[in-house]
């Protein structure tokens, strides 16, 4: 077991290349570490993510030529794993955003007013199912809204496959949050920092055409890439809850020999706000629908947990936190570890199919002060589903700034647990 050190692991290919470089999202697996984790198993058959996120082992398995089952509760993570492991002709790609972008000339400038925004809103929200978010106004300056209605009308009429509609989304989702006025940089969430209203006083100006463009370069030439490895693979991503996971194995008849996934942190990233802005636009998620996606993710849902059956130490952590007044901190930490207890059997049954190999990867987290060790607590957990665990590396994190509270305490290291079964 490597402690503590910096991940460094030799790669013919940068973090950022194939499809990688598309979207800002945080909390991402390492690239090179995903390549490293499938080259030590290479009779794998079918590989396996039941929390895909934005899709970094779908794309790096793709391109090891390996057939795969994906899927996530977030249709954003969805979209954009689809969109970025299965290439389309970036030919088609890169003209069919430059039509879309001709058709919606001219574009709105600065100055426009809130009340021809409102209309192109109504045009577009009577037409296709994008949605604008809730404070529209708050997120976005009224040329902007103007423009992105006009190009999403486009988008709805474009004839294509599926497949290529995702790569065509897949793109806007790249360029939202930089036309927006919310920090594109900014990892603990959605906001409108002050560093960008200063930036908006200063003239900061936000051009779609440039955006699209750009967005749809990087997809193509990471398309281009990934053609010349991926050859004929069967990639498949399914918006599925991780706790329910062996039901869609069974259901696709593909049951992965190789699972590698990484929980969200507890409290950490909360992607039902961050990703907000690209629900609305999209089409993936209602407005009036937001909280009720919030519920789905990791200790977000609203039943009563059962303290009784965690871990000893998650179960003092619990009392701490509930004693400190953290009502609901205590209950987002007992209900994330009952639903690992949920998505780890799902994991068991598989591998009780498949033979195969998991790998976890996960850090601890901090809540007010508290250290809670997530790694060792999923090991106990994992015995008592009939996985055998063990840390297999462990890797000092560079960018720790994935953590709320956002001050004070941050967790340095972040661990790979190897399960198998048996115990």
């Amino acid at each position: 077991m490597v402690l503590a050190r910096p991940l460094l692991l030799e790669t013919h290919r940068k973090p950022t290349d194939l499809t990688h470089g598309l979207f800002r999202f945080p909390g991402r697996f390492h690239p090179p570490l995903v390549t490293y984790l499938l080259g030590l198993h290479p009779e794998a058959r079918i590989i396996g993510d039941p929390m895909v996120g934005s899709g970094t082992v779908a794309v790096e398995a793709a391109a090891s030529r390996k057939d795969g089952l994906y899927s996530d509760v977030d249709p954003l993570s969805c979209l954009l794993a689809r969109a970025k492991s299965r290439p389309v002709d970036p030919d088609w790609l890169l003209g069919t955003v430059q039509s879309i972008i001709a058709e919606a000339q001219p574009f709105a400038k600065a100055g426009t007013e809130c009340h021809e925004a409102l209309h192109c809103i109504s045009n577009l929200e009577g037409s296709t199912s994008f949605r604008a978010p809730p404070n529209v106004f708050h997120w976005f300056e009224p040329y902007i809204v103007v423009n992105l209605c006009k190009t999403l009308q486009s988008v709805a009429k474009v004839d294509c496959s599926s497949r290529r509609r995702d790569a065509l989304l897949a793109v806007f989702a790249g360029v939202l949050r930089r036309l927006s006025r919310a920090d594109p940089n900014t990892s603990s969430g959605l906001e409108v920092t002050k560093v960008r209203l200063e930036a908006l006083k200063c003239g900061l100006s936000f051009d779609m055409a440039r955006e699209l463009t750009r967005k749809a370069n990087l997809l193509s030439q990471g398309y281009r890439e990934l053609r010349k490895t991926s050859g004929m693979v069967d990639v498949e991503v399914v918006q599925h809850d991780a706790r329910n996971w062996s039901a869609l194995c069974a259901q696709r008849e593909k049951w992965p020999d190789l699972i590698i996934t990484s929980p969200c942190y507890i409290s950490a990233i909360e992607y039902w706000r961050r990703h907000k802005l690209e629900y609305c636009w999209l089409g993936l998620v209602p407005p009036e629908n937001l909280t009720a996606m919030k519920h789905r993710f990791l200790g977000m849902g609203e039943e009563e947990p059962e303290v009784e059956k965690l871990p000893d130490h998650v179960q003092r952590t619990y009392t701490k936190l509930y004693n400190m007044g953290r009502r609901s901190d205590a209950k987002i930490l007992a209900r994330y570890f009952g639903d690992s207890s949920r998505w780890l059997a799902e994991i068991a049954t598989v591998l009780g199919r498949t033979g195969g190999t998991a790998y976890v990867v996960v850090g601890s987290n901090t809540n007010h002060g508290l250290t809670i060790n997530t790694p060792y607590a999923l090991q106990q957990i994992a015995s008592s589903v009939g996985l055998s665990t063990s840390c297999f590396m462990q890797y000092r994190i560079k960018n720790s700034y994935m953590q709320y509270p956002t001050k004070g305490k941050r967790i340095r290291v972040e661990s790979i647990l190897k399960i198998v079964t048996g115990s």
